[in-house]
């Protein structure tokens, strides 16, 4: 009986310890026979809790071995390093187990536990393997959860099953599980070494959290080559540290293909490789120090020593993020304040490019965007309304939009930097609703914005969040350029056909034309006062600010300027200048209201009013009646005058009825106003001192016209 004890323990079946039930039906324990003679029931149960333990290790033993002898069956998680690592530390778990059974097995042989008569008590062998009776049933379970979703716990998505497990109010258990979050982070920890300080992505499994770009010529520059696998990252490791892991390895193995690309020729920059390739392989070769290869090596391998520290009781899941965040962090600085101090200089400087998205993005070119205005009202009238919107006439419009840019610069300062700009017609089942606001503004029913193509190697600087804050600036701005363009262009409208005064002044149409001429007087104040006060105190003012805070930073060695300072501005290592330029865009989205969750919407009522009456005074010129209520007067007869009130009673109403539209959005604009001005007056303290918003209630009522109603 002991011997079949000590065979059913070690997982293999019997005469005594058979499965249960029995075959067909699937068995899940070895059991005693019920028809097994003299033995009393509490044996019976002492025994089969025992076979219990033998059948779970059995069905463990059978894990690890399909596992380790590569079978891939749908019930087995897909192989790869997690997986071998972890079935390998469940490995030496039942190896413990193993070797309490050989333990057992030689005190039964040398008769160390014997009651007397040869008899070995069932209670003494349940008490010594008192602890794999928890702990094994759990091992099962956490198997078969990891065989019930193998996909969902592949790779680095084991850590969350792991600690979920490890959240037990079993002390072995636990203890199981943080060997295995151990041993899994010594994999992860690995596989960073070969990134972050070597640049190289070897994941056959697809268990890393960063991945190779399956569409590569869906981004541009070195984003094309890897990105993140959101859904692969553990959770206990927050998404800062996954970007951050993946902007040092990236920047690295950039580098390192430039370094075994050579240089191209003429012939070869004609074939048909991408432009932002070409940009990366004609860079010279920039070799990686070697001692901040070391200097990283040691930083990645000392989380190694830190996690074989017996004295280190801390949950796994609170102190492996803290210790790789604080090495991740120190990486990331030392490569990026050296990407900086060589990547980002000469044609390729960072000054350079502030000042270029400043001048573009943000209209620092002011002739370059009334000319697009101009060249954009022309295309969307009338060609722009008959165009069937399809799928064949969108690449088409793509590039009918991009010709107007080219078109518009020409005789310009920017004409021969626009390269990596164009303007893109963007789907309104594309966008959020609060993305791009203002972007239907420039073309009538049609969202337009202009992107830059990020390559190598500003996209080292700017992310993708800090693109959208400038198409989203642009958009804004170049509305508002486009609602005071038109208004500008009123008055050549409103002035022409008209006539010296006479004396014989018709009231009705002197009326029309002072509510027309007040309307516009009021919508182009209006504009005018934002148009300035976004570009001089708040646009000119942070771009100021930025550059003075980053200047000693690409002044170097040169202390010329710094000497006729009173005080010594510091260098801004890579990371401050970034957290600088992120602050600056802040500013000028809130100087500009565009971080208001209701200012947007009503800034764009506001010009879309102003747009709808430029188009009914363009109308009712084109038709004449403009001209009409401005010829004139001559001197009527009475029976004139009795002929126009009888047979053409009613014709001067439907003549003039465009004035009642214009008297119905000269109200809504003034309401629209005394609304805007209520929320910017009402706004924080923080966003009225960045966006300099003191300065343009003062601009808007300097005449008390906005606040001497509000207390009327």
């Amino acid at each position: 009986m002991l011997h079949e004890l000590l065979f059913a323990l070690s997982g293999y079946p019997g005469d005594v310890f058979v499965p249960y039930p029995p075959h067909p039906e699937q068995s899940f324990t070895f059991a005693i026979p019920s028809d097994f003679p003299l033995l009393h029931p509490a044996e019976r149960d002492s025994l089969n809790r025992l076979g219990q333990l033998g059948w779970i290790y059995a069905q463990l033993k059978a894990f690890t071995t399909s596992v380790k002898n590569g079978k891939q069956t749908k019930d087995v998680a897909s192989h790869g390093a997690y997986i071998q690592v972890l079935v390998t530390t469940l490995e030496h778990i039942l190896n413990d187990y193993r070797h309490d059974i050989l333990d057992m097995e030689k005190r039964i042989l040398n008769k160390e536990d014997e009651a007397g008569g040869g008899v070995v008590p069932i209670s003494l062998l349940i008490s010594k393997l008192g602890r794999w009776e928890l702990l094994l049933p759990a091992l099962h379970t956490f198997v078969q959860k990891l065989q019930m979703e193998p996909q969902r716990y592949h790779g680095c998505r084991l850590f969350d099953l792991l600690m979920d497990q490890a959240r037990s109010g079993i002390s072995e258990l636990r203890e199981c599980m943080e060997k295995m979050i151990m041993q899994l982070h010594d994999v992860l920890y690995r596989q960073l070494t070969a990134w972050m300080v070597y640049g190289q992505w070897v994941d056959p499994d697809a268990e890393f959290f960063i991945m190779r770009c399956t569409n590569p010529k869906s981004t541009a520059g070195w984003q094309r080559h890897y990105d993140l696998a959101k859904d692969r990252i553990p959770k206990h490791l927050p998404l800062s540290l996954a970007e951050s892991i993946l902007f040092v390895g990236k920047a690295i193995a950039t580098v390192s293909q430039m370094d075994d690309t050579p240089v191209l020729d003429d012939e070869e920059e004609d074939s048909g490789m991408t432009k932002s390739n070409v940009l990366v392989k004609k860079r010279r070769k920039i070799p990686i120090p070697e001692d901040m290869k070391k200097r990283h090596l040691q930083l990645l391998l000392s989380l190694h020593s830190c996690h074989t520290d017996d004295k280190q009781r801390m949950s796994p899941w609170i102190v492996y993020p803290q210790q790789l965040q604080q090495v991740v962090q120190k990486i990331r600085r030392s490569t990026a304040d050296w990407l900086f101090s060589r990547v980002l200089v000469g044609d390729h400087g960072l000054q350079k490019y502030l000042t270029l998205f400043r001048k573009m993005f943000l209209l620092g070119y002011g002739d370059l965007a009334t000319n697009l205005v101009d060249v954009c009202s022309m295309w969307r009238y009338p060609e722009h309304e008959r165009r069937k919107r399809n799928k064949n006439t969108m690449v088409f419009r793509h590039q009918e939009l991009n010709a107007l840019l080219v078109k518009a610069s020409v005789a310009t300062d920017i004409e021969d930097q626009l390269a990596g700009y164009s303007l893109q017609i963007v789907a309104n089942d594309n966008i959020r609703q609060t993305e791009f606001r203002f972007s239907d503004i420039l073309i009538a029913d049609t969202r337009c914005i202009l992107t830059y193509d990020m390559h190598w190697p500003i996209d080292l600087f700017l992310s993708q969040a800090d693109l959208a804050h400038y198409i989203e600036l642009w958009s804004f701005l170049i509305a508002l350029k486009t609602v005071q363009v038109s208004l500008s262009k009123l008055w050549r409208i409103l002035r022409g056909g008209n006539v010296q005064p006479i004396p014989e002044e018709n009231d009705e149409d002197d009326y029309r034309e002072r509510v027309v001429w007040r309307l516009r007087s009021h919508m182009l104040f209006w504009v005018d006062s934002l148009w300035s006060h976004v570009q001089a105190n708040v646009i000119s003012d942070h771009y100021q600010n930025l550059v003075e805070a980053i200047a000693p930073s690409f002044e170097g060695a040169n202390t010329t300027k710094l000497k006729r300072r009173s005080f010594v501005v510091k260098a801004l290592d890579f990371e401050e200048i970034q957290a600088a330029h992120e602050g600056y865009l802040q500013h000028i989205l809130r100087g500009c209201l565009l971080s208001s969750p209701t200012c947007p919407e009503v800034m764009h009522k506001i010009l879309q009013v102003c747009l709808d009456f430029c188009a009914v005074v363009e109308r009712v010129a084109e038709d004449g009646a403009w001209q009409r209520s401005k010829r004139r007067k001559t001197v009527k007869t009475a029976a004139e005058i009795v002929n126009e009130w009888t047979e053409n009673f009613g014709e001067t109403t439907v003549q003039y009825a465009w004035i009642d539209q214009i008297m119905d959005m000269e109200k809504s604009f003034a309401s629209l106003t005394e609304q805007f001005f209520e929320l910017i007056s009402n706004q924080s303290q923080t966003v009225k001192s960045s966006g300099r918003l003191d300065i343009l209630l003062m601009q808007l009522d300097y005449n008390k016209w906005y606040s001497g109603k509000r207390y009327r």
